[in-house]
């Protein structure tokens, strides 16, 4: 039994070994006749160094690309927050001095300011951080009355006050109160009578507002 299966097992091997060598001689000896011939040529040893040169510097350069775009990418997305971060606090360190009002009268030649009509005792806020510079308490004019300035030529007006609640050399935030609605002085009503000053200069407060806040100034009520 053994020595047939061994006869058996010589047949196939031979039968391999015929197959294997007519297949090399039909499809892999032409291939690589063909091949020899081709790498033979000045020309494609030429190509395939310069093909091999590419691909080492695309690997070498290629991780710094992505990592360059990559940071220019984030800079750039980085720059555009912090622009509109500093658009933000800008218009965050202006504040309307009265929140609620209607605008009884404007700016002119007359009367440079801007006249905030509003309920009797509601707080009066400076526009922006600053140090009061002067309190005055009176029966004529203005009435009782603070200034603030502000820095950088910046000085603004808050008068005809029913009460002050700071002192001249005080320093204020956004939201201190300086004081609350009222009509002392010349006041036919319960309003604040507001100036602002830019390099000693009177200035319209619509304007002003209008400039930090992009958009119309209009009454609250």
């Amino acid at each position: 039994m053994q020595t047939k299966f061994n006869a058996f097992e010589k047949i196939l091997i031979q039968r391999i070994n015929t197959f294997t060598v007519n297949t090399f001689k039909t499809v892999i000896s032409p291939f690589s006749k063909i091949s020899r011939k081709l790498f033979e040529k000045k020309n494609i040893h030429t190509i395939i160094g310069i093909l091999i040169f590419l691909s080492a510097i695309s690997i070498a350069l290629l991780p710094n690309l992505i990592s360059t775009g990559t940071t220019l990418i984030y800079t750039r997305n980085t720059n555009v927050k912090v622009v509109e971060e500093i658009k933000l606090v800008t218009e965050k360190s202006i504040r309307l001095p009265v929140d609620l009002f209607i605008i009884t009268q404007g700016y002119h030649f007359l009367h440079p300011a801007i006249d905030f009509a509003a309920v009797k005792g509601s707080p009066v806020y400076p526009i922006t951080p600053g140090t009061v510079i002067l309190v005055s308490f009176g029966r004529f004019g203005y009435g009782n009355h603070v200034v603030v300035d502000h820095g950088n030529g910046l000085k603004s007006l808050y008068a005809h006050l029913s009460k002050i609640e700071v002192k001249e050399g005080e320093v204020l935030e956004k939201d201190s109160i300086i004081g609350l609605i009222g009509s002392t002085g010349w006041s036919t009503g319960p309003h604040l009578h507001f100036q602002v000053w830019e390099d000693n200069k009177l200035v319209n407060p619509r304007a002003f507002f209008e400039g930090y806040f992009g958009k119309r100034l209009a009454s609250t009520k």
